[in-house]
């Protein structure tokens, strides 16, 4: 897999470098998965807000994931969801941060946990478990397999300057929300928003 940037808003230009900026100012962009036909929207968790996150729910099925690193999983004792699972990416039970205001659903919770997750104090025990965000733990340690979108996520934030994580949503279809976004249509969304598009071959 190759990450290229393609051109979608004229007003963020066409560099790599706006869409780190992007990140590190808290706002999402849109990544493309070609191969698999998916599109998803991408926020660093370390600049998380609560405007940023409910963009995030209002234009996907409202399933947030958040990418994280195998150390980092480890640090949190986050337990796979399925513990006979192979290895690379594989999701964890989902949590809550135990500082939320609410039952851990809304856009500010969720937020909350995004940023928790990543925090540098962050404990086991300041999270409850089972939750309403979807740790993906990122293992790329054989360097064997293709990059996925979490795991370019969770390099992108890196790269923009911030604590490794990132959140995901998949972006459901335009013309029909009942199904996901298709390859084109990722294209008119981020043009639309004016969001810079990152694309994985």
């Amino acid at each position: 897999m190759t990450l290229t940037l393609e051109p979608a808003s004229p007003r963020l230009g066409t560099s790599e470098g706006d869409a780190l900026r992007q990140l590190a100012q808290g706002l999402p962009i849109v990544l493309s998965d070609t191969a698999a036909g998916r599109g998803f929207l991408v926020v660093a968790a370390d600049r998380a807000s609560t405007a940023s996150v409910a963009f995030a729910i209002r234009h996907s099925s409202g399933f947030l994931q958040i990418a994280l690193s195998r150390h980092r999983c480890e640090q949190l004792l986050l337990p796979p969801m399925d513990p006979f699972e192979g290895r690379g990416d594989r999701m964890c039970v989902g949590v809550d941060a135990v500082r939320g205001t609410g039952t851990g659903i809304s856009a500010a919770d969720r937020a909350t946990t995004a940023r928790a997750l990543v925090g540098a104090a962050a404990q086991p025990g300041d999270f409850t478990r089972p939750g309403h965000l979807v740790p993906v733990c990122v293992d790329r340690a054989d360097g064997a397999r293709p990059a996925t979108a979490a795991a370019i996520a969770l390099d992108l934030s890196r790269r923009a300057g911030l604590r490794p994580g990132a959140l995901l949503a998949e972006l459901v279809g335009l013309a029909d929300p009942t199904r996901m976004i298709s390859r084109p249509e990722s294209l008119a969304f981020a043009d639309t928003h004016h969001l810079p598009l990152l694309s994985v071959h």
